[in-house]
């Protein structure tokens, strides 16, 4: 089974929603100062950050004590992307007045910008030791344990956010995030829903809420979900290549592929959604294309794991042997619990048909594993165990593994594929994959 990855807020989306600093007022000395550091707001806020940062520097020159004109000159530092000298203006206002929470909130967008995230949860502490109630530095700290990995620490910093300001959806929507993380969907989804009633036009909130969905089998609202947050952001490649891998879930492989198709056109590089379209292809008996589209994402990924034993598998249907056999056994040396590539294995070591290739008790051993793995609720895991064991000549064994098998057969060609094992094991007779 294939989850969904964790979706993370874009960037973008936090940036537009809680990084937007205003100027606070101040009683300057300098009328003539203040004046140029309202020139610099109104011009931050028409985004021409060259001109407020010259702005900013004219109403320092003049007030070279005005801790806030440091502060915007170091926000607006920030948004060109000029960290070093963001942290340095920060610096400057807080030496001038250590009370200014924002300059601490902002240095610590900073920090958290450069991945440093002790450092940017100590200024957030900072910001919150001045003003308890600065609901906007509860959540940025929030999301700076959640990077940290810390949850439960970030959960409760995003309660304290809420509680400060029910009314902002990007907290909801963080939070939930955490919850979903920690496998608890429906607090994620309950969550979720609160972003959307506040915000309806905020597309990582459907696309969340689609993840959680998708976690627990709720695909059709799954599918629902994505569909509107690609309605709202038609650029939202990550939205297409969710929607492409809920109807792979669904078994509407043209739909897979037409979604993963989209998410390819928007982001070429993104090597989960080859590996999806890979899958849904070869599902719908594509195998030249999956093959394709599974090397797309080994170039792109190199040790992708999955895409691995994915292109292992096709090689095995299109007689590939040796190819196959080099695919699924880097597979496993990359990863050693990787279910899809201990079965094929399992299934090629049992009944290829080239001997030098055939090892009966390796085949044991990785569908042994592969059984473990999934829990014994495989039919394809159950099925190479017993082709293991009708390699080495355990046919009592082979047929009662097949036995098992046969239930979980869900179509009728793969009954009568199951069936016609049984018969072949019942008659003393190993697996063997047609020659190519």
């Amino acid at each position: 089974m294939h989850s969904l990855p964790r979706l993370l807020l874009r960037p973008a989306v936090v940036t537009t929603a809680a990084m937007l600093l205003g100027a606070a007022p101040q009683d300057a000395p300098s009328r003539s100062g203040t004046d140029a550091r309202a020139r610099g707001v109104a011009l931050h806020q028409k985004r021409d950050y060259t001109q407020a940062i010259a702005a900013f520097a004219e109403a320092i020159r003049l007030d070279p004590k005005d801790a806030l004109a440091y502060y915007d000159r170091a926000t607006s530092y920030a948004e060109t992307h000029d960290l070093d000298r963001a942290i340095e203006d920060y610096n400057a206002a807080i030496k001038l007045d250590d009370r200014l929470a924002l300059a601490y909130f902002g240095r610590g967008r900073v920090w958290a910008a450069r991945g440093d995230f002790d450092k940017a949860i100590a200024d957030y502490d900072k910001a919150v030791g001045v003003d308890p109630n600065d609901a906007l530095a509860r959540f940025a700290r929030a999301q700076a344990k959640a990077a940290k990995g810390d949850l439960d620490a970030a959960i409760a910093d995003y309660d304290e956010a809420i509680r400060l300001d029910p009314s902002r959806a990007l907290p909801y929507l963080s939070r939930g995030d955490a919850w979903r993380e920690k496998k608890d969907y429906d607090k994620a989804v309950a969550d979720f829903n609160h972003a959307v009633r506040l915000n309806p036009r905020l597309a990582d909130a459907f696309q969340a809420r689609g993840s959680a969905y998708f976690a627990l089998a709720r695909y059709p609202e799954a599918v629902d979900d994505f569909t509107e947050a690609v309605g709202i952001d038609p650029q939202f490649a990550q939205a297409y290549r969710a929607r492409g891998t809920t109807w792979f879930e669904l078994s509407e492989y043209d739909k897979a592929v037409a979604d993963y198709d989209k998410a390819l056109a928007l982001d070429p590089k993104d090597a989960c959604a080859c590996y999806g379209r890979g899958r849904a292809r070869a599902q719908a008996g594509d195998n030249d294309k999956a093959a394709a589209d599974y090397s797309k994402a080994i170039e792109l990924t190199p040790g992708y794991a999955d895409a691995l034993a994915a292109r292992g598998a096709v090689r095995v249907a299109q007689g590939r042997f040796a190819e196959a056999d080099a695919d699924l056994d880097k597979a496993l040396e990359i990863d050693s619990r990787n279910a899809v590539a201990a079965i094929h294995r399992a299934r090629l070591l049992a009944a290829c048909p080239d001997d030098a290739l055939r090892d009966g008790p390796r085949a044991i051993e990785l569908a042994d594993l592969a059984c473990e793995l999934v829990h014994g609720d495989s039919l394809h895991a159950l099925q190479a165990l017993a082709a293991a064991f009708a390699e080495n000549e355990r046919f009592d064994e082979a047929v009662a593994w097949q036995s098992k098998a046969l239930p979980l057969a869900n179509t009728a060609e793969g009954r009568t594929k199951a069936q016609t094992r049984l018969e072949l094991y019942r008659k003393r007779q190993p697996l063997r994959d047609p020659a190519p």
